[in-house]
């Protein structure tokens, strides 16, 4: 079994915009008073900053799990998916320029009720796609062209049939 976690240095910049935000926030409030009806405004911003902070910390917290039997997602919640229980998968790309040169990837498995996303800054990210492609062809699972031209993306290479 192999155990990943998302490194540090893919979550500084996650850190960084949560606290810098989350401040300006704060300062702007304590500046306006609470009679001011951009103050609310203001506080839906900060209390958004502060759910994107604790995204981050769930993720820098956050294990994965992956091995021949299936893949689990810890500590909270707690996930699990058997590979041969696979029922979606799906890779997506978001990117964050125009011409699509910076971006991430994320790789979405389901089985029954249970979903666990990942992203592609953590390591090891194209090993677990390979496996859940190879995962999905054993059990008839249909795959869309977006997630095939994805994987082909990042050198991960399925027969489409």
């Amino acid at each position: 079994m192999v155990e990943l976690r998302y490194p540090v240095s893919s979550l500084v910049y996650d850190y960084l915009r949560g606290i810098l935000g989350l401040g300006i926030s704060v300062v702007i409030m304590q500046s306006l008073g609470a009679e001011a009806p951009i103050f609310w405004v203001i506080l839906g911003l900060a209390v958004l900053f502060l759910v994107w902070l604790a995204n981050t910390a769930l993720r820098h917290a956050s294990r994965i799990r992956f091995d021949e039997e299936g893949l689990q997602s810890t500590p909270w919640p707690k996930k699990s998916i058997a590979w041969g229980g696979l029922e979606a998968m799906a890779l997506r790309y978001y990117s964050t320029r125009r011409k699509r040169k910076d971006g991430w990837m994320t790789l979405t498995l389901k089985s029954g009720k249970t979903k666990i996303d990942i992203e592609s800054t953590l390591p090891h990210f194209a090993d677990i796609v390979a496996r859940a492609a190879y995962a999905a062809k054993q059990a008839n699972v249909l795959v869309d062209q977006i997630t095939l031209d994805n994987m082909d993306a990042i050198g991960v290479k399925v027969d489409a049939a």
